[in-house]
């Protein structure tokens, strides 16, 4: 999973969230009169006249401004809605019952079988997609005494296959990310 895009959506909405927050102090201070009397109004005479001409003009600008601001509620609704499966259905048909399965159950028991293989420092797996049809990140760190070749044969070997056979599944789609530990922090004996 590429980590990017999310940096580059942080880094924009915090750039424009200073900026409006900036030009909505600015306003604020202009319309208190604190730049000077002549400054303390907000709209020119001409959108003051307009204004006062048309009665829709503030209602419109009221409208709008709602809009936006449901429309931003939505957006950041949506970025915090992810796509992890809490639970797994095991039965392939709802009228014949329903059992469910954790599935912070079933990566911990993954996350704790590639803990035990040499040299894996730190473990994370997550289960996405949907309850039909899971996919599966495995985020793996691993020491500099470990051979990554070994690592990744015995997940794809060992570790899915009991995953899969768990979830009664002939596959489940997997992401492995193997990442080295630079250096080995040593031990200190007090």
């Amino acid at each position: 999973m590429d980590r990017h895009p999310a940096r580059t959506n942080r880094t924009g909405l915090i750039a424009l969230g200073v900026v409006l927050l900036g030009a909505g102090g600015v306003g604020l201070a202009r319309g208190a009169g604190l730049f000077g009397d002549e400054t303390a109004r907000v709209l020119s005479p001409g959108v003051r006249a307009f204004a006062e001409d048309n009665a829709w003009f503030w209602p419109v600008i009221a409208a709008a401004a709602v809009l936006l601001a449901l429309l931003g509620l939505l957006w950041l609704i949506g970025q915090l809605r992810t796509h992890r499966v809490p639970a797994l259905s095991m039965e392939p048909d709802p009228h014949d019952g329903k059992t469910r399965l954790s599935a912070k159950a079933v990566t911990g028991a993954l996350e704790r079988e590639i803990e035990e293989y040499p040299g894996v420092r730190r473990v994370r797996a997550r289960l996405l997609g949907s309850s039909r049809r899971p996919e599966l990140r495995l985020n793996v760190t691993y020491g500099q005494r470990a051979d990554p070749a070994e690592l990744r044969r015995r997940i794809q070997e060992e570790g899915v296959p009991r995953l899969c056979a768990a979830l009664e599944r002939e596959t489940v789609p997997t992401v492995v990310r193997l990442r080295l530990v630079p250096r080995e922090e040593p031990t200190t004996v007090v």
